[in-house]
């Protein structure tokens, strides 16, 4: 299966996220998350063990996210890198077009500091 172009796979992955608050949650402590629904989710750098790095052969690069997707439904399904800045300004607009515009709020503070560190 082909993956979606990478803002697209960030609202297909968001979407299918049952509580869309707990979202900013999870972006703000850098953990991934997945549904068992037809197998969505994010993995952080972070999230991975020595496992998945070793045997696995996966690899995140600093800054990046690795969203997948069908996992479960169409397996393989498919899997894509993206930038987590990406990933947290379409987290934003999926909050705010869904009025959890105090979630929206939280995700943009963490997005700034994100981008003023990386000056």
């Amino acid at each position: 299966m082909d993956a979606p172009e990478p803002s697209a796979a960030c609202r297909e992955v968001i979407r299918e996220w049952s509580t869309l608050s707990e979202l900013a949650d999870f972006a703000e402590r850098r953990q991934g998350y997945g549904n068992s629904n037809g197998g969505f989710g994010v993995i952080y750098p972070e999230d991975l063990d020595e496992y998945d790095i070793k045997v696995d052969a996966i690899q995140i690069p600093t800054g990046s996210l690795l969203l997948y997707g069908f996992a479960f439904a169409i397996p393989p399904g498919y899997e894509v890198l993206v930038e987590e800045k990406l990933y947290l300004g379409t987290l934003i607009d999926v909050l705010w077009e869904r009025g959890f515009t105090a979630d929206a709020e939280r995700v943009t503070a963490l997005l700034n500091r994100q981008c003023q560190s990386s000056r």
